[in-house]
């Protein structure tokens, strides 16, 4: 490759970069400034992560945000392993309807608009024996289905980087049943897809605007609907929720990025 060539490799990537990462910076610097009129912010300060950590409101919203992102991580866990498997014994059978199911359980929930989802969610949820509109197990289901897609892919995967079935065949011949083949020795062994998983889905949770606005109703407020609220009365405050938000998405990426790494290193380490 020519040296002019990876110049403009570089400046490609760091534009890029740059496209991403700017508009993340500036809550972030507006969450510590005193004021902000012109080009560069005038004066630090911590007092808005100071009010955002003092004021019952926005302690609430955290509380909410954090407890309904625990539990949606929770649901997608119990139901994403199996499902894993399963669409992983039926992509080793090499059809194409079963090829086409695999296809659909991962690519569908991703294509279909948030939108929608929360139109569904509230169509299916407002009558009885299912009236859970506006209450809090509704907004865990939005969340957990929005996760769904993420984690089922990460889990997914790693079934798809060990020899299951040798695995299990390994463990039945020494006495193992079905549950105890698939807790101690299939689950220890995709650990790192569910993490990775795990960490996705608590990320996106936290975040999630638009389902949850349709269907918590007015007695819920996590921290994305209080942000778009603290936009009308006080723009420094939404920055720092703003700023929170990203930190969280930021540590659970580097979480992910790590783990993949350990799983990468200890792997190679056992091919050798």
């Amino acid at each position: 490759m020519s040296r002019r060539g990876s110049i403009a490799q570089k400046v490609l990537m760091t534009v890029a970069i740059l496209f991403i990462v700017a508009p993340l910076l500036m809550p972030i610097i507006y969450s510590f400034s005193t004021v902000w009129y012109d080009l560069l912010p005038e004066g630090m300060t911590v007092k808005w992560y100071h009010k955002l950590i003092s004021d019952p409101r926005y302690r609430s919203g955290a509380m909410v945000s954090l407890s309904v992102a625990l539990l949606a991580v929770t649901v997608d866990v119990a139901l994403c392993v199996p499902a894993a498997y399963s669409l992983n014994r039926l992509m080793q059978r090499g059809s194409r309807s079963e090829e086409i199911i695999s296809q659909l359980a991962q690519v569908l929930p991703l294509v279909i608009p948030p939108l929608v989802i929360g139109v569904a969610l509230l169509q299916g949820f407002s009558r009885a024996p299912l009236a859970l509109t506006g209450t809090i197990w509704m907004v865990i289901i939005a969340h957990a289905l929005i996760g769904f897609p993420f984690m089922l892919r990460n889990v997914l995967v790693t079934f798809q980087t060990i020899d299951e079935v040798t695995l299990s065949e390994a463990a039945q011949s020494l006495g193992a049943n079905t549950w105890q083949r698939f807790r101690y020795v299939l689950v220890p062994n995709v650990l790192p897809g569910i993490v990775s998983g795990a960490l996705l889905v608590f990320s996106i949770s936290i975040g999630e605007f638009e389902v949850t606005s349709m269907v918590a109703g007015f007695g819920w407020n996590t921290l994305p609907l209080l942000l778009f609220r603290s936009l009308m009365d006080d723009i420094r405050m939404a920055s720092a929720i703003s700023a929170v938000l990203v930190y969280i998405s930021l540590a659970a990426f580097a979480g992910i990025i790590f783990l993949s790494r350990r799983v990468y290193h200890v792997r190679s380490g056992l091919r050798q």
